[in-house]
């Protein structure tokens, strides 16, 4: 062990060993779906926002408790009633966080401090409107978001419609008349939801349909980072999960601009519209969906659409050892477009599929989930062929252990094997470990460190060698 990964170890246990130190007060929740039903945030989460087997037999419920039918625990109002909540602010939540990064830079020989605090502010609303029919809307105030614009990449801050916003309708009554199963047909455990049959739900909207996979890209402990632009060019790129990143330099939307090597894409966007139907078999969760595709927001600038089927399926008892396993196929039909050669006109846009694999093992307070994702393009120009790699791989693990009620540890290893342009085509191999440290259930502290496995380059991905963040997560 290098002195570097020793310190890193080492400042990793003494800060565990200082949280752990600490005696809080009581936890409390108060985010929306708490305040209405009067539940502490832990019967949906093992920690915010990570679900647990219940909140996700809560969220495919439509947001309502399972088995019941309109919604509601205690003075259960009439199935069928409209009920938009009877205290308004029910269906608000706000979650904002941010950091302060130091980072080393190899080819400067010089450490870097960025302060992005707040990172996002983001504002959800989400509740029933029927029995059957459930929404989702998300605003978001992104900052330090890296754009793409032509050949040229910038920093910008957005506010607008998030990454979802959506109806979902549950077809299980359909299904009754049909077969003539029990509504709704769950057996549940105290704290937890075996899912014998459900559904299928329907979504309209624009859809982040990853909650539902082993590995779900938008609850994950540890937050992206965002990478940072100078004079047009992407100095540093973000840190996300690269099994789900885009893996391709020089690759472009349908509209022309570049798209960041890491950023989420396809089926584990950051939201498309589209439509999506899933429900449960007995252990086995069954989804399928159309998405505008071409990764051009809330444009549309291709004729075909993007289609996936998603499979999985879940084992064991949730009270000692369980956990799933998803397979994904997600065909990107003129999903993406890249130039004749590097920095040239545009071509027609192309097909670009991915597939791949996940797997998530909860034992006691231990939780592992990773992902391993092919990704490739087809229908390249004859022109670029030579000079372009049409393939590329990404594979992310984490393991989190909840030390005590308060305090959080997790570890995530990243790699990429990235394709595009030869000549600028970089892979990326990261660790991180963090400690987040749980003040009360909706606010934690965190420190990071993320460092470079792979070896240092003048490239943007792999141009530091240590980053160490400091940050906060607040749920509201």
């Amino acid at each position: 062990m290098t002195m570097n990964l020793k310190m890193i170890f080492l400042s990793f246990v003494f800060i565990s060993i200082i949280f752990t130190s600490f005696s809080p007060g009581t936890s409390e929740a108060i985010p929306a779906f708490a305040r209405k039903y009067n539940l502490t945030c832990t019967v949906c989460h093992t920690k915010p926002p990570r679900l647990n087997p219940f909140g996700e037999a809560f969220h495919m419920a439509g947001f309502q408790i399972p088995m019941t039918g309109g919604g509601e625990t205690i003075k259960k109002e009439k199935i069928g009633r409209v009920n938009l909540e009877t205290n308004f602010l029910n269906i608000f939540a706000l979650r904002t966080y941010g950091n302060l990064a130091e980072s080393y830079q190899e080819s400067e020989d010089r450490s870097e401090f960025k302060l992005t605090l707040p990172q996002a502010v983001e504002l959800y609303m989400a509740g029933t409107i029927t029995q059957d029919i459930s929404f989702f809307f998300e605003l978001e105030n992104e900052l330090y978001e890296i754009e793409g614009v032509g050949d040229d990449y910038e920093m910008s801050s957005k506010f607008g419609l998030g990454k979802e916003f959506f109806l979902m309708f549950n077809l299980d009554p359909y299904r009754k008349k049909l077969f003539g199963k029990n509504r709704n047909d769950h057996k549940m455990e105290h704290g937890s939801v075996r899912m014998m049959s459900h559904g299928p739900m329907i979504m309209i909207g624009k859809i982040d349909p990853s909650t539902n996979f082993s590995y779900s890209t938008n609850r994950q402990f540890l937050l992206n980072i965002p990478g940072e632009v100078e004079s047009d060019t992407i100095k540093q790129f973000g840190l996300t999960p690269y099994a789900f990143a885009s893996k391709f330099f020089g690759m472009k939307t349908g509209e022309g601009n570049l798209i960041e090597v890491t950023k989420p894409v396809l089926y584990n966007t950051t939201g498309d519209l589209g439509v999506d139907i899933h429900g449960m078999m007995g252990p086995f969760l069954y989804q399928a969906g159309a998405m505008q595709g071409a990764k051009s927001g809330m444009s549309d600038v291709n004729e075909k659409k993007d289609i996936y089927f998603v499979g999985r399926y879940n084992f064991g008892d949730e009270g000692f050892l369980s956990g799933s396993l998803s397979g994904l196929a997600y065909w990107g039909n003129d999903s993406g477009s890249v130039s004749t050669t590097s920095g040239s006109s545009i071509t027609n846009l192309i097909d670009w599929l991915r597939y791949g694999f996940a797997g998530n093992i909860k034992y006691k307070l231990f939780d592992i989930y990773g992902a391993l994702m092919w990704d490739k393009v087809n229908d390249l120009p004859q022109t670029t062929q030579a000079i372009f790699d049409d393939t590329a791989f990404g594979f992310t693990v984490e393991m989190d252990y909840l030390a005590t009620d308060h305090l959080l540890l997790s570890a995530r290893y990243d790699q990429l094997d990235a394709g595009g342009f030869i000549t600028e085509k970089e892979n990326g191999k990261v660790m991180s470990l963090q400690a987040k440290y749980y003040t009360r259930d909706n606010f934690s502290l965190f420190i990071r460190d993320s460092f470079n496995v792979e070896g240092k380059s003048k490239n943007p991905l792999n141009s530091y060698r240590n980053l160490i963040t400091l940050g906060v997560d607040l749920d509201f």
